[in-house]
């Protein structure tokens, strides 16, 4: 490793432009803010240490010979549309064997941000816009106020001050009196202080404003004179000592988690993962209503199905692991995909999917050929349901997924049923096992991701994948104010006391009084109270567990809950022992 080196930002920006510095695959995405930039050059117009840079100089045929991929830096950044490094062009073209090329092991946010800010545009949703809109995403490029005067008052302000703005908004004096905007990347056209002088401040008057002028002078000094780029510079042709130079830089920082440290083991080995594994999850993220999985979730699941260990350690990603994972990815995918389209079926997303990890024994069961049946999608959903509201994949995830494969595998080519897995016991001494006492405590929790899975063991008749359902609370959560229940009359003529009045509020939040109703039905009944909803047949006809011969006035909500209560007790009974 050679000793520190320098140069101008100018510099280094013309090595991305002209395709002599790259990113290896094993950098993780983009993911600086505007105020991130807008302070990176604040700091470079103070003469400020804007950190090191670690390079990895590489000849042209050794990556060529050894097939590492290369990705190019992201120069018009679009939120929606161009979020990712596309891949370089390879093989590259190499005109002597000693021809060499830059990779940017530590420094990636900060180059990219000041190729987008010095070179390209950013385009970032504004805020209550849809993403499906295009004037959504304005396209705007770095400016550099000309009247910023250089000084601050506290640490939290800027003294130089940079914002991303459209031409209309730099050039709207209405959008901000006070100031003089100034593109930029303009000033990369002078090769000298002179130039500026001659060819940009004195054609526009500005050598008469002392200011704006010197403003003018130090962008220009900083980014094309002042060698602002400290960097160390490795020489190796291998990757393995790329890989262990980039997990001990990273690893003593909050730069990177740990899975993203891990990943970066996988891109070593099987140097296509990194887009692999992006496309699948952009894909069955967007599945449904939305869901959140991440490189973990990937991760872990490789490793559960091809029977290794799910540690997410970097021993588990030994070169022959990885080179499994590669060959079944393309089963893994469709495994994968194929889960989560069940997911949406059984109405889960990111807001009621509450551990991601217990869709992987799922995942195993289709991998491993596993049939799907009408009987064993019931039966998955009842272990998944289960399996969330007994909370098993707690602090001894891996003993608790490796305690199912082992079950799974014993049971190879059988359909699946919940049966198989209700004699295990994982940490704390939990079981998938449900007692009477359990079942009642179901009743004592409060609207959410669980309410609503029991709700779905209750309500299997709807198609979950097809319309999305709420869960709607049957006598209305608005009729019970302080002030509505204080006025109520009980059937014995008595009122409710202020204990009460609190028992009541807790009571309309928990299960039963909660039903599953398409949106716009959960929309159109909104606050109507029950006994008026119920006065329409279709809602009648619909409604399940409805207590008969009862009154269903909000003076009534005791005995409603009480007998609601038992109807679906004696449901979850049949499902659950």
């Amino acid at each position: 490793m050679s000793p520190y080196q320098t140069k101008t930002i100018n510099a280094v920006l013309q090595d991305i432009e002209n395709r002599r510095m790259y990113l290896p695959a094993i950098q993780r995405k983009y993911v600086w803010s505007e105020e991130q930039i807008n302070r990176l050059m604040d700091s470079i117009m103070l003469n400020y240490p804007i950190g090191t840079f670690l390079f990895w100089k590489v000849k042209r045929k050794v990556v060529n010979q050894q097939q590492y991929s290369m990705y190019e830096f992201i120069k018009d950044y679009h939120e929606r549309d161009a979020n990712k490094n596309l891949p370089a062009v390879q093989p590259f073209s190499a005109g002597s064997s000693s021809e060499d090329i830059w990779s940017v092991l530590d420094g990636q946010q900060r180059l990219t941000s000041l190729y987008i800010a010095l070179q390209g545009s950013l385009s970032v949703k504004m805020p209550k816009k849809r993403w499906n809109n295009d004037k959504a995403f304005p396209k705007k490029e770095l400016y550099f106020n000309l009247r910023s005067k250089g000084k601050c008052e506290d640490d939290d302000e800027v003294a130089y001050e940079f914002d991303f703005l459209t031409p209309e908004q730099a050039q709207n004096p209405a959008f901000a009196p006070d100031k003089l905007w100034y593109r930029v990347k303009d000033i990369l056209r002078y090769a000298s202080i002179p130039e500026v002088m001659t060819e940009l401040i004195n054609p526009n008057h500005w050598n008469e404003n002392k200011l704006i002028m010197d403003n003018l002078v130090r962008l220009h000094d900083q980014i094309m004179s002042k060698e602002m780029i400290n960097y160390f510079e490795v020489q190796t042709d291998s990757i393995d000592d790329v890989l262990d130079i980039f997990v001990r830089i990273n690893s003593g920082g909050t730069i990177l988690s740990k899975s993203d440290l891990l990943f970066s083991t996988i891109v070593s080995y099987w140097d296509k993962a990194r887009g692999e594994i992006e496309e699948l999850l952009t894909s069955i993220n967007k599945k449904g209503e939305r869901f959140a999985f991440s490189n973990d979730f990937i991760m872990r699941s490789c490793l559960f199905l091809m029977d290794l260990s799910t540690s997410l350690k970097v021993e588990s990603f030994k070169k022959e692991s990885v080179e499994k994972i590669k060959e079944n990815w393309e089963r893994i995918k469709n495994s994968i995909s194929a889960t989560v389209d069940m997911l949406c079926e059984f109405g889960f997303n990111s807001e009621n999917l509450t551990s991601y990890v217990a869709v992987m024994p799922i995942v195993y069961y289709h991998f491993k050929g596993g049939e799907w049946s009408k009987e064993t999608k019931k039966e998955l959903k009842k272990y998944l349901v289960v399996s969330l509201l007994r909370r098993i994949f707690g602090a001894s995830t891996n003993n608790t997924l490796q305690s199912i494969r082992e079950v799974l595998k014993q049971n190879a080519g059988k359909p699946f049923a919940f049966a198989m897995l209700e004699d295990l016991r994982f940490s704390a001494n939990r079981t998938l096992r449900y007692s009477q006492e359990d079942i009642d405590e179901l009743f004592e929790k409060e609207k959410g991701p669980y309410t609503f899975m029991v709700l779905s063991l209750l309500y299997p008749h709807l198609k979950y994948g097809q319309n999305s359902f709420h869960q709607d609370h049957m006598h209305p959560y608005a009729s019970f104010t302080d002030r509505n229940l204080s006025k109520l009359t009980l059937p014995d003529g008595s009122s409710l006391s202020k204990e009460k009045i609190e028992e009541w509020q807790y009571r309309r939040n928990t299960l039963a009084n909660l039903q599953l109703l398409e949106g716009h039905e959960n929309g159109e009944k909104n606050k109507t109270p029950l006994n008026v909803w119920l006065e329409k047949p279709e809602n009648r006809a619909n409604v399940k567990f409805l207590p008969p011969g009862i009154s269903y006035d909000l003076a009534n909500f005791e005995e409603f809950m009480e007998k609601r209560k038992a109807l679906m007790r004696a449901e979850l009974e049949k499902i659950l022992l």
